[in-house]
């Protein structure tokens, strides 16, 4: 049986559930999210308590002011939900000057009238003596930056989406895409037997992009990556409003705030093993070790307190961390989002605004040129296919 769907979107994280937020803006019906698990399912990318909003990306401007529309926007749901999504802390950058990106993060911040401080190692240390910032002779302090409330944010879109009356159907997989033919629609085979059809797709599975068009070669790498909880701080010194949100070089970490148990959050940026988005296998100690010591030349305290609770997730990295937002070019119909390499969620509504202005030809907010496949050669599909 062939259950006709106009707009589909594959994938209920972050990237789908704001495609079908933005689609429904306009109007767009009807829309259906098919999503493998359930929304804000814990095996998802997108799940968690928390991901940082920072506006720190060295000399690349595109991204400073995509993060101040990507807030415009967060500030907006608050506002047409009722629910606090963002929370602003502050984000220290612990750097170098020959690192180059922390000088230029900051010039950046600066033209774009950002809030941001220099701030020397003394002035570090007296405002945030809970840092050891010794050696680090580039040291900023944006206050703009900040917590978005991950679950939360889903949810909210869930809800929204919904209301609006799109369409989320959870536990339907899709297994299959059959696509090529621009005289029939396209066809989505689901793990059930059941086949749905649509005039257009948007393929937003995060690091299962693979499994659903496995004849594409996509430069793109899916790595194990591990977030740490510390508990036993003192909430004086380690919660929003007195200890900021922080970068340094490739770690990055939260304060204490509502929702996450009274644990400091800290991470590692440097992409792990590759693996299957499946995978289940035990954390790997030899990496904790590694990043906890790293975290605590940083943060001394954290060298007597035990990670109360390891997480893992999993990254879908692109060979130049910037995203893959384009159509696919064997049909033009289905559009797809991936290699958000870690650093996609503080985008999402505006990534939903980019990737349904390719679904509806329409002009998109920002040029999304540097997103496309075109970029890669085949120097970049060969290694990338050679290390999954």
């Amino acid at each position: 049986m062939v259950v006709e769907q106009r707009i589909i979107i594959i994938g209920a994280g972050i990237i789908g559930l704001s495609t079908a937020y933005a689609l429904l803006k306009q109007g767009k019906r009807p829309v259906t999210l098919l999503e493998q698990a359930a929304v804000d399912h814990a095996g998802g990318t997108s799940h968690g308590f928390s991901r940082l909003l920072r506006f720190e990306y060295g000399a690349d401007a595109l991204y400073s002011r995509m993060v101040q529309l990507s807030l415009e926007r967060w500030k907006q749901l608050e506002a047409v939900s009722g629910r606090a999504l963002y929370t602003p802390t502050g984000v220290l950058m612990v750097g170098s000057r020959e690192d180059a990106f922390t000088c230029a993060s900051y010039k950046v911040a600066r033209e774009l009238g950002l809030p941001v401080e220099y701030l020397t190692e003394k002035q570090c240390e007296r405002r945030f003596p809970q840092f050891a910032p010794s050696g680090c002779d580039a040291i900023t302090y944006n206050a703009e930056g900040g917590i978005l409330h991950s679950s939360t944010c889903l949810q909210t879109l869930r809800d929204l989406v919904l209301a609006m009356g799109g369409e989320i159907v959870e536990a339907n997989r899709v297994t299959r895409i059959l696509y090529g033919d621009a005289c029939r629609p396209l066809q989505l085979a689901l793990a059930s037997g059941q086949v749905i059809a649509a005039d257009r797709v948007a393929i937003a599975a995060g690091p299962w992009i693979h499994h659903l068009l496995p004849e594409v070669e996509l430069p793109v790498r899916i790595t194990r990556q591990y977030l740490l909880y510390f508990a036993g701080l003192p909430a004086a010194h380690y919660s929003a409003g007195v200890f900021p949100a922080f970068l340094a070089r490739n770690l990055y970490g939260f304060p204490i705030h509502n929702g996450c148990n009274g644990w400091v959050k800290a991470a590692s940026h440097d992409f792990g093993y590759t693996v299957s988005p499946d995978d289940r296998t035990p954390p790997d100690r030899v990496v904790i070790e590694r990043i906890r010591d790293q975290l605590a030349a940083l943060l001394p305290a954290l060298r007597n307190a035990p990670p109360a609770r390891i997480d893992s997730c999993v990254y879908d990295v692109s060979p130049d961390e910037h995203f893959v937002l384009d159509r696919l070019p064997d049909d033009p119909r289905i559009v797809i989002a991936t290699g958000l390499s870690g650093h996609g969620f503080k985008f999402g509504l505006l990534l939903g605004e980019l990737l349904s202005s390719l679904l509806c030809d329409t002009k998109p907010v920002v040029p999304i040129e540097r997103f496309s496949l075109a970029r890669f050669e085949m120097k970049d599909l060969f290694f990338y296919r050679s290390r999954t």
